[in-house]
């Protein structure tokens, strides 16, 4: 097995806010109303996540640019006002980290790899989103040289 493992790419956004909407109201099209307001505000939205308990859905995780970090909690603040126990939260000290690659698709082991290189780095990984060629991951801002550095040099990827 190639030591890429399918991996062409790695890359960073050190420029992104990660949001966190806490204890949202739950109410059918609750994601449309969040993300709707976000839209017609002009708002960029990247990296999305909700958990969910069984049928409840839960807290909902997503990323802006740094530079929208304000205007969103603006936004979503007018949007959950009549909801007291909705909490909006903005975390600056976070940098997204990407592998990805075509070759990725159907080859076990990939996230494996990353996840342990960041481990044996010492990295801790705040979020992990994924689809079939990319591993986004959300880290802090004091890892991101690190973390950056162990992937290049556990990945044969040329600069």
């Amino acid at each position: 097995m190639d030591a890429g493992i399918g991996v062409s790419v790695i890359s960073r956004d050190d420029n992104i806010a990660i949001v966190y909407i806490k204890n949202p109201p739950v109410k059918m099209g609750i994601a449309y109303y969040t993300f709707n307001s976000l839209a017609e505000a002009g708002i960029d939205v990247d990296i999305i996540l909700q958990t969910s308990t069984g049928h409840i859905s839960g807290d909902i995780i997503f990323t802006v640019h740094q530079v929208d970090a304000v205007r969103t909690k603006e936004v979503l603040e007018k949007e959950f006002a009549d909801s007291p126990e909705t909490e909006i939260e903005i975390d600056t000290d976070a940098v997204k980290l990407m592998v990805s690659g075509v070759g990725m698709q159907g080859k076990p082991g990939v996230a494996a790899k990353v996840f342990r290189c960041l481990w044996d780095a010492g990295v801790q990984i705040i979020n992990i989103s994924t689809s079939e060629i990319k591993i986004s991951m959300l880290i802090r801002t004091a890892d991101a040289e690190r973390a950056t550095d162990a992937l290049y040099e556990n990945f044969d990827i040329v600069l």
